[in-house]
């Protein structure tokens, strides 16, 4: 969602909400003129605290996503560092647990050869 759309919306939110209270309020129509003169100061300071209110969250918006984006980067980093790391120990195990295997073979085929050789006697 667009920040300044928001920001807009909640403005004639703000601003609409305000109206249909004032309109809907049992009074004459010189009440509330001399009610709207009153208040008038207190709505500009209003919308201009939600001005500024909007301005801070737009910023605070924007360094959330910039740390966002920082710590994501890193996350991915560290997680590349940690797979390279993870694949260079498991090539030394690797070529031991090949060695091995091959060492089991020679022993299964020598065991089959002496096998062979004393033609089953028991």
């Amino acid at each position: 969602m667009n920040l300044k759309s928001f920001g807009y919306g909640l403005l004639i939110g703000a601003a609409i909400g305000a109206a249909s209270t004032l309109f809907s309020t049992p009074s004459s129509g010189k009440e509330l003129r001399e009610n709207m003169k009153e208040t008038k100061d207190e709505w500009k300071i209003a919308f201009n605290d939600i001005k500024v209110n909007l301005n801070d969250l737009k910023a605070s918006i924007k360094d959330l996503t910039m740390d966002g984006k920082e710590t994501v980067t890193q996350l991915i980093t560290d997680i590349k560092s940690t797979v390279q790391q993870w694949q260079s120990s498991i090539n030394s195990n690797k070529y031991h647990i090949q060695n091995e295997i091959k060492e089991i073979q020679k022993t299964i085929e020598e065991l089959e050869q002496n096998l062979n050789k004393d033609g089953g006697r028991t």
